[in-house]
């Protein structure tokens, strides 16, 4: 089922077209390394978008009671999600519900593709912000593979969140 939600549709949308971007550039310059830097730079922005649609759902479920204290109080704790892995997001389910982590966690079992693909962009920010630029490795293919992987995950997470 698609993303009903517009905004993280659109991040989506958004993070597709600079990869277009990215492969057109790419192809036209000889330099391998070039294509690794655009296809860490597009796994890192992913990861962005990953992050941000998840404090979206979360905040969007905490409003859902109308009770304007209690949704400021959760928003809070949810205002900064980082480091979207499965357990992070299993357990910022878990605060609202614990059949809610029970579903994602059946849903994607630990080493399934796509809780795999979002591991592994996790792990390239990580080595870009610790490593540097050194061991790039990562292709544009990669990311589009990557994308198309995680996207499951936000649609269940909408779903869940509902």
């Amino acid at each position: 089922m698609p993303i009903q939600n517009q905004e993280i549709s659109d991040s989506l949308e958004d993070v597709r077209s600079v990869l277009e971007s990215s492969k057109r550039w790419a192809a036209a310059q000889p330099a391998e390394a070039l294509g690794a830097h655009l296809a860490t730079y597009v796994a890192v922005y992913l990861l962005g978008v990953v992050e941000d649609s998840i404090e979206t759902l979360l905040e969007g479920r905490a409003r859902k009671p109308n009770d304007e204290c209690v949704a400021n109080y959760i928003c809070q704790d949810i205002e900064h999600f980082r480091n979207p892995k499965r357990h992070t997001i299993g357990e910022a389910l878990k605060k609202f519900s614990p059949e809610f982590a029970d579903r994602f966690y059946n849903r994607f079992p630990e080493r399934c593709r796509e809780i795999t693909a979002l591991e592994s962009i996790y792990s390239v920010k990580t080595d870009l912000a610790h490593k540097g630029t050194d061991e790039l490795r990562l292709t544009l293919p990669d990311v589009e593979d990557y994308i198309n992987r995680i996207e499951p995950i936000l649609e269940v997470l909408e779903s869940i969140l509902s």
